[in-house]
């Protein structure tokens, strides 16, 4: 019965200790009403300088891709701010969203317009560094058939080499394997130590796996950063001026 009885109450003092309670007064509200607006004013404040960074980084990048696409149009722009702007991409994250996905994978597939590179790192100490490109060289990226193709053509004169690609969309970085060299459309064999001086698949593991880890993709340029350590830009080759 005891327990019963302290049961009740314990309900009954529950029911009647709302009425009981006392509000603490104004003044002792005031600094608490005070401390709540500086914490939503600090927030804001906080939220808009976000913001305002999200937007400087945006046209950061916007700008950088503007400087890219006018060098590859006319190749007028000084190459060492092609290199700068690139560099910005890569700093910046280039087309990263927020929900960290590039969005590059869906705009590679077509043909690309070698328009500028910096070459490797041994390229560079050995013949110093390549900036625009003079020869026609065309990429060929097919993301949905994991196909690849590098050309270099002199008029009727063309040499490819073909392969297979694979996509790693946290990283950005497209690998590929050269596995095919083709002399005027015809299939070339070769040894497979001479493939491997070439840089295709052969039985010899490579010292570096060949790749592009992109920076930038859009309508109109495309900029990576290779397996060596150097850059390249393209242009779509539809763009590419008569």
């Amino acid at each position: 019965v005891a327990p019963a009885a302290a049961a009740a109450e314990a309900a009954a003092a529950a029911a009647v200790a709302p009425s009981l309670r006392l509000s603490p007064p104004p003044a002792l509200l005031q600094p608490r009403q005070r401390r709540h607006d500086s914490i939503v004013s600090a927030a804001a404040a906080a939220a808009g300088r976000a913001d305002t960074a999200v937007a400087t980084a945006g046209d950061e990048v916007a700008a950088a891709l503007d400087t890219l696409a006018a060098s590859a149009l006319t190749r007028e722009t000084p190459p060492e701010d092609v290199f700068e702007a690139i560099r910005a991409l890569e700093k910046e994250g280039g087309g990263t969203s927020s929900r960290g996905e590039s969005g590059f994978e869906s705009l590679l597939t077509g043909d690309w317009r070698l328009i500028y590179t910096t070459g490797t790192k041994k390229t560079e100490d050995e013949i110093g560094r390549v900036n625009y490109v003079p020869i026609t060289a065309v990429q060929r990226f097919n993301m949905e058939t994991k196909f690849i193709r590098n050309g270099v053509y002199f008029g009727p004169i063309s040499l490819e080499f073909e392969g297979s690609l694979r996509w790693l969309e946290d990283r950005r970085r497209l690998e590929f394997d050269f596995e095919d060299l083709k002399i005027c459309g015809v299939s070339f064999p070769l040894p497979d130590w001479l493939r491997s001086a070439a840089g295709m698949k052969s039985s010899k593991p490579y010292k570096k796996q060949p790749a592009f880890n992109f920076v930038a993709v859009d309508g109109r340029v495309a900029a990576a950063r290779g397996a060596g350590g150097g850059v390249a830009l393209w242009l779509r080759n539809e763009l590419v001026p008569p």
